[in-house]
């Protein structure tokens, strides 16, 4: 059987819901993967029961269905004809103008499979009748029938040999109308896909309501105003087999109420119902125990929209119930199964199942022990914590899926919780061990940047001096030059006195040299002096910047001591907290 549901794990967030809802404990495997969960299906172990389509929120599970090859080969001029499920009249609005549009477009004939859910009826009852079996489970679910075929076994010789009443409908078209078309089924259903094929039937394409309503939408075709109905005469009560409990009230309108039927529906309760027939006593069964995948039946059903209210849907189905009782007398339906025991044979309605048994994943217990120490959980407290957030119901199951393999520690909200706690309180006790080394940090700091400050103001003074000392040294060059004046025209003057001026002449000399000296001298004593400060300006540059870093990290160490310390005074909270 091919695989019907589509698994995106690109879109897939690890939210648990589809494990949540999975009846099969491993057809949804959680992994992790780059550190997010994603989620598998086990195809050989999924029974297409469609829970998890609905309770994905994220668009990462979908299904396929048939009805793009459907409308392919009815282009092409494939002789096709067509049956419906009497779900769509709570379905569809539409739906006799969308038979309509499918007679333009070239289908055939068009069935109600009301009728062959009025044969499917006739069917039971006269199995039971004839057989007396202990109890029979109802069939008209695929899903059901592979839950029984793949993972109860037990359960199999009490499933119905009877066809469901698609297939019902499919074998009167095919062996008592003479239909020799491909048939196409208008359906509610994923699984039925897989019915078709494993029954072999005549059946070619599984057109679900969604997936059809979407090819008219996004292909802009447009519905005629004309309704159509069907190729045959009005059927019985077979109009509300969709609804829950439909099977039950058929059989106690024709035989009344002498007759146990127990019943169950939905994914999160039917299948633990069958586990538990299975284990029943043979004389507390029900005579028919009617089962259905869906919490409101065929009438939402895996390949329905969900937009519409239970209050809606069995509205719908009593004006069918309404239409069908309408102007007839108990009489009709008698000598309606008259006929169906003249014209039809049981035999050609009954099926045989060929049972797919899947393995189970082994474990022992030292595995439930070793995916428990996995999960931290080491004393009965924390392994009954039983939340439900990694998709199981308990602790204990989520280490059965641990032990198999199916899932993962980490997909445990208790023990990341766990874990988020324990590293809170290590980042406590460093914030703790280490606010006192802060502290030492900011305080050394402080004093570095004192001393800079200090070292600034300092080397302004030194810059002060070098200026007046740069002044003094202008003033005794001026002098210097002003003496060297002197000197030479005390020279002119001793010239001019001959032999009486030589001695002030050599004194005129002496001082002249003196002068040139001392001009040379503040002229080393300038250049010194402006390199000097240049190098000072250089050092005063070089100590602001530091000076400013400094004060920087102060700001820095200054903010982490106030933030550790907040952290510190508030570690309490902060553990309530998580």
């Amino acid at each position: 059987m091919r695989n019907l549901i589509i698994n995106d794990r690109g879109k897939c967030v690890g939210c648990n819901r589809c494990i949540r809802v999975c009846p099969i404990p491993e057809a949804n495997v959680g992994r992790m993967e780059d550190g997010d969960t994603k989620v598998y299906i086990d195809d050989k172990k999924c029974i297409a029961c469609g829970a998890c389509l609905h309770a994905c929120h994220h668009g990462a599970r979908d299904f396929v269905d048939d009805t793009e090859r459907f409308f392919a080969d009815l282009g092409k001029g494939e002789p096709i004809s067509l049956f419906f499920a009497p779900a769509s009249r709570s379905n569809l609005e539409n739906w006799g103008r969308i038979l309509t549009l499918l007679r333009n477009m070239g289908v055939r004939k068009i069935y109600d499979v009301s009728l062959g859910a009025d044969i499917c009826v006739w069917a039971y009852i006269r199995y039971i009748q004839q057989k007396k079996p202990v109890s029979v489970i109802t069939q008209p679910c695929p899903a059901v029938v592979n839950y029984i075929l793949k993972h109860n076994l037990k359960l199999l010789p009490y499933l119905a040999p009877v066809q469901s009443p698609m297939l019902c409908t499919a074998i009167y078209m095919r062996k008592y109308k003479g239909i020799s078309d491909k048939i196409a089924a208008l359906s509610p259903c994923v699984a039925k896909s897989g019915e078709f094929e494993d029954t072999d039937s005549h059946v070619s394409y599984n057109i679900t309501f969604i997936k059809l309503e979407e090819y008219i939408r996004d292909n802009n075709l447009v519905l005629p105003e004309k309704e159509s109905g069907w190729d045959h005469v009005d059927p019985a009560l077979g109009s509300i087999f969709p609804m829950p409990g439909g099977l039950k009230e058929n059989v106690e309108f024709i035989l009344g109420q002498g007759l146990r039927i127990d019943r169950s529906e939905g994914q999160g309760v039917v299948y633990h119902a069958l586990d538990v027939f299975a284990k029943e006593k043979k004389e507390n069964l029900p005579a028919l125990f009617d089962v259905l995948n869906c919490p409101e039946g065929c009438n939402l059903g895996t390949g329905c929209r969900q937009d519409k209210s239970t209050f809606e849907v069995n509205s719908a189905m009593s004006k069918a119930k309404y239409t069908a009782l309408k102007g007839r007398e108990r009489k009709y339906f008698d000598e309606l199964y008259r006929t169906y025991d003249k014209t039809l044979r049981l035999e050609d309605f009954m099926r045989r199942y060929s049972p797919r048994p899947v393995i189970t994943i082994p474990f022992s217990s030292d595995d439930i022990e070793e995916a428990f120490q996995s999960l931290g959980k080491k004393d009965e407290i924390s392994r009954s914590f039983d939340c439900g957030a990694c998709g199981s119901d308990t602790c204990l199951d989520m280490a059965v899926k641990i032990a198999k393999r199916i899932n993962s520690s980490e997909n445990c909200i208790q023990k990341a919780h766990t874990e988020m706690q324990e590293e809170h309180s290590l980042v406590m006790n460093w914030q703790t061990q280490n606010s006192g080394a802060i502290q030492t940090i900011q305080k050394d700091i402080t004093g570095i940047k004192n001393f800079a400050d200090k070292i600034v103001n300092e080397l302004a003074q030194v810059q002060k001096m070098m200026g007046i000392y740069e002044t003094m040294a202008k003033d005794i060059s001026k002098i210097a030059l002003n003496i060297h004046m002197i000197s030479l025209n005390a020279s002119i003057e001793a010239a001019r006195a001959g032999e009486s001026g030589k001695s002030f002449s050599v004194v005129a000399k002496a001082i002249r040299d003196l002068a040139g000296e001392t001009q040379h001298s503040t002229q080393q004593i300038s250049s010194a002096s402006t390199e000097a400060k240049s190098a000072m300006e250089q050092i005063a540059d070089m100590v602001i910047t530091i000076g400013q870093d400094i004060t920087e990290s102060h700001n820095n160490i200054t903010q982490i001591a106030d933030s550790t310390q907040k952290i510190v005074s508030h570690g309490d909270i902060g553990r309530r907290i998580i």
